[in-house]
Formats: C-alpha cells, structure tokens, sequence
C-alpha cells in the first residue's frame, strides 16, 4: 500500500468537520510557504537570470564562490517550490493535502455556506447565493487545476531533480524507474509558479474566506529585490 493511498485513507476516516478545520489551518500556512517562494523568486531574477551582478565579477577565484551562491540560492527555490506541490500527508503543509482534504462534496457544499454566511446581513439574499455558487465553482476549478499541475510532466521533471541531486543522491529516483523522465529545463520552475497562483488564491479565498492578492506580494518583493541587488558592487580581489 502507497503512503499516498494511506494518508488519503486517513483524511477519509476524518469527519468532515475536522477535515474543514484542517484545510483550513494548513491553508494559512500553504500562501505563507509559497510567499517565500515569490521572495526567493524575485531575487533569483536578479542573483541567477539578470548580469546586474554576474557582469561586475571577471575571471577569478571570486567567481567560483559566485556560481556556488547562484547555484544555492536557484536549488532552494527549487526545493521550496516542490514542497508546495509534494504529496498527499497528513502532516504536510501543501497544495495536494488541502486539495485531498476538501475534494469532497458535501465539503464543498458546506464551504459554499459558509460563504452564502458571510452576507446573510445583507438585503440582497441574491448577492449571497451569488457568492455561494461562485465558491462552489471556483473551488471545483481550483481543484481540477491543482490536479492537472500534479499530473504534469513539467512538474514531474522539477521534482525529479529534486528528489534525484537535491533532497537525495540517487543514481536513479523511482519515476526514472517507471519511465522517462524529460529533463527540467531553466524557467519551468517559473511556469509552475505562475500556474500555483491563481490555484492558491481561489482556494485561500473560498476555504479561508479571505481574499489576498499574491501578485502585489510579487510586486513588492521584486521592488525590495531590485533595491539590493543592483545597490551591491562585486570586487574580486583575486
């Protein structure tokens, strides 16, 4: 029996409240997780894919210790970003858990009332069945995309160097062993993040009831980026 097979068993023994509470807790703690990954981002658009810093560094003993710190600071967003997306546990904190723990629905039923909830002070009781279908919908859109990244081979390359050179040393990891692998290619790690976002915010929105915009977080911290980065001047001394 798979871990996956047994942690989904585990949330499906579960009352559906406590799988709410869950989703719930790990949610807040999932945007926090993948925060860090945006933050890790926008500096590696300056360290890892811009010359602002690599062009001052010439030929030297220097520029050893630089590519080791490009290399350092491109494999934890790696890490991180395979974190986001790696599987189904209990005690994990990512995408896969809170999507196994809400894909159910009568859950989805409820956290559409929850949200019908939330404007039931209103006059308008048609603006609150609006809201309720729309988390109904979003939410089932949210979890077919979760589904359709896990079942992609871009992701399965990203955490394939994960798993083979990063987290471990392998001569080969277990998809290696179930098939070919293609290689990850620089800037799939940014198609992967690109597509988490719209999956994170629909379902922070409607399982938290809150809203967050995960793109201002990237404008801020590609601005906090750019105010070090090309503020730092490189001398090799050798």
């Amino acid at each position: 029996m798979s871990k996956r097979n047994d942690a989904e068993k585990a949330i499906a023994r579960l009352s559906k409240a406590d799988r709410l509470r869950l989703a719930k807790a790990k949610m807040k703690k999932v945007l926090d997780h993948f925060l860090y990954v945006v933050e890790l981002h926008a500096n590696n658009s300056f360290v890892v894919f811009s010359p602002v810093l690599a062009s001052q560094i010439p030929r030297s003993y220097a520029a050893n210790a630089f590519r080791i710190f490009q290399r350092s600071m491109y494999q934890i967003e790696i890490v991180r970003l395979c974190a986001i997306w790696d599987g189904v546990d209990l005690d994990k904190e990512n995408i896969p858990t809170v999507v196994a723990l809400i894909d159910d629905d009568e859950l989805i039923e409820m956290l559409a009332e929850e949200t019908r909830s939330q404007h039931q002070d209103r006059r308008d009781q048609q603006f609150a069945e609006e809201r309720a279908s729309q988390a109904r919908t979003e939410l089932l859109h949210a979890i077919a995309d979760a589904r359709s990244v896990l079942r992609s081979a871009r992701l399965a390359s990203i955490m394939n160097v994960r798993d083979k050179y990063l987290a471990h040393s392998l001569e080969a990891t277990r998809r290696e062993k179930n098939g070919p692998v293609q290689p990850m290619k620089y800037g799939d790690e940014t198609k992967v993040m690109d597509a988490s976002i719209p999956i994170l915010e629909s379902l922070y929105c409607w399982v938290n009831g809150t809203s967050f915009s995960i793109e201002n977080s990237q404008r801020i911290d590609q601005k906090n980026a750019e105010a070090l980065w090309t503020g730092c001047k490189f001398v090799a001394l050798r």
